[in-house]
């Protein structure tokens, strides 16, 4: 029964001595909290694609989102992107699911409100 107490002990304090450690994850810098929320909407385009009421909800007025296409890729924002007051572009990183060719497209983003959509994202 000690041999218990002392490996959670053990563990317990390995724990704790890693916490509060900047360094413990390699998180890009994405410039900023209007990069922060882009690269949020980006990632959040993988869960959603296959929900059309929630994809709506990730694109600007005006512009169209073809589910049966978006599903196709995994979507990451590759690095921070460029913010000119309420527009942005960034290059964002598909990776199509089937065969894992990653290519590389330049999407446009606009602020409406207090939150960022997607106003165009090319796949071709």
């Amino acid at each position: 029964m000690h041999a218990i107490a002392r490996l959670l002990l053990v563990a317990a304090v390995a724990v704790a001595a890693g916490c509060g450690r900047s360094d413990q994850f390699n998180v890009p810098d994405m410039g900023g909290e209007d990069g922060k929320q882009i690269a949020t909407l980006v990632d959040r385009l993988n869960d959603d694609s296959t929900r059309p009421a929630q994809l709506k909800q990730l694109f600007a007025a005006g512009a169209t989102a073809d589910s049966r296409a978006l599903r196709q890729y995994r979507f990451d924002l590759k690095d921070k992107p460029a913010v000119s007051g309420g527009t942005a572009t960034g290059t964002v990183v598909l990776e199509k699911a089937s065969g894992h060719a990653m290519v590389e497209k330049e999407w446009a983003f606009v602020k409406e409100g207090d939150k960022w959509k997607i106003k165009a994202a090319p796949l071709q």
